[in-house]
């Protein structure tokens, strides 16, 4: 069961992938916003940005690993 589900979220994240992100990166590119986005000086990560996601990573993970253990 484990291989289907995880064939069956690789096949929706794919589909939304190709469904949302390509088309408007496409579009983001053909049109120009690209260019402006890259002109715009960014704003910097920082430790508290990569704090925040990794404890959100970490959360994912564990609740993952208690759905697991309770099906068994």
């Amino acid at each position: 069961m484990t291989r289907i589900w995880a064939a069956v979220v690789a096949a929706v994240t794919t589909a939304l992938l190709s469904t949302f992100a390509i088309p408007a990166a496409a579009w983001a590119e053909q049109s120009g916003v690209a260019d402006e986005l890259r002109r715009v000086p960014r704003i910097g990560f920082g430790f508290a940005g990569v704090l925040c996601c990794l404890v959100v990573v970490g959360g994912i993970v564990a609740v993952i690993v208690l759905i697991s253990r309770r099906r068994r």
